[in-house]
C-alpha cells in the first residue's frame, strides 16, 4: 500500500510540479549594424508548470562585451526583422530576464547561464516569438533570435494541465441566491466572467475569489460563469434564485 501511495506522489510530482515544455531559438545574427553584437551559441528556452519561464544559454554562448546586454522575451506583433532590429526594447511588448553581461559588474557575456522569471498573470505566453539581447545604457539593440511560440500543439504537457485543473472545478451552491463558490484549486485566474441568457456580460470580477462572487444584484435566471486563467478557460451554468 505504501509503495502504492509513493508512486502515485511521483506520479503526480512529475505531472504537476516538474512538467516542462522547451524550444532552441535560432535564425539569430540580425543586427546588420554592428555586426560583433551578433549572438552565437545555444538558446533554450523552457516553459514551466508553475507559470514561470526559463532561459538557459548553453557553454558556447557568445556576444560582444557591454555595460549592460540584457535578455528579454518579446512579441513581434508581425513586426518584420529590420523593424525589430530598429525598435526600442521599451516600445516593445516584453518579460525581462536580467543581465547576460555587464561591463562594470564583471559578468561576462560568454558562457552558460539561466534564468527563471514568473509570468505575469496578464500576459499570454502563447503569443511571445522573439528572445531579444539589448543594451539598457546605450539603448542599443544587440541581437534577436526567433522561436516556435509555445501552444497546445507543441506544449500540451503544460498547457493542458491548466485545462485538466478547471474541468475539475465546480460552482456551488448551484442553485445559488447571493453568492456563488468556486470549489478546486484552479491557478492563476485572471477573471470570472458571468453572462446572462442573452449574451450580456453582468459581472466581470478581477479581485480575490475566495470569498466568493457576490450575485445578489442578479436577476433571477440562468447564467454562463466563465473561468478565465492565463492559458485556458471553461464556462459553467449557474441558476440564480
Amino acid at each position: 500500500m505504501k509503495k502504492t501511495l509513493l508512486t502515485l506522489t511521483l506520479l503526480f510530482l512529475i505531472q504537476y510540479g516538474f512538467s516542462q515544455c522547451a524550444v532552441s531559438a535560432n535564425n539569430f545574427g540580425n543586427n546588420q549594424v554592428i555586426s560583433m553584437y551578433n549572438v552565437t551559441g545555444d538558446v533554450n528556452i523552457t516553459l514551466n508548470s508553475s507559470n514561470s519561464i526559463s532561459l538557459d544559454l548553453g557553454n558556447n554562448f557568445a556576444t560582444a562585451d557591454g555595460p549592460d546586454i540584457r535578455a528579454f522575451l518579446v512579441k513581434s506583433n508581425g513586426m518584420s526583422n529590420e523593424a525589430l532590429s530598429s525598435a526600442r526594447i521599451a516600445d516593445l511588448e516584453s518579460i525581462e530576464f536580467g543581465l547576460v553581461g555587464c561591463t562594470s559588474c564583471g559578468i561576462s557575456p560568454n558562457g552558460a547561464k539561466s534564468f527563471t522569471v514568473d509570468i505575469p498573470t496578464s500576459e499570454n505566453i502563447e503569443t511571445y516569438d522573439r528572445i531579444f539581447f539589448y543594451c539598457l545604457q546605450f539603448n542599443q539593440f544587440w541581437d534577436f533570435g526567433s522561436f516556435t511560440p509555445f501552444s497546445a500543439s507543441n506544449c500540451n504537457s503544460i498547457l493542458s494541465i491548466e485545462d485538466n485543473i478547471l474541468n475539475n472545478v465546480t460552482l456551488y451552491p448551484n442553485p445559488a441566491k447571493d453568492k456563488i463558490n468556486i470549489s478546486g484549486k484552479v491557478p492563476n485566474i485572471e477573471n470570472v466572467t458571468i453572462y446572462n441568457t442573452l449574451g450580456e456580460l453582468v459581472i466581470n470580477q478581477k479581485n480575490d475569489f475566495t470569498k466568493g462572487i457576490n450575485t445578489s444584484n442578479l436577476e433571477p435566471g440562468l447564467y454562463v460563469v466563465s473561468i478565465n486563467t492565463l492559458n485556458s478557460n471553461i464556462s459553467k451554468r449557474i441558476l440564480i434564485e
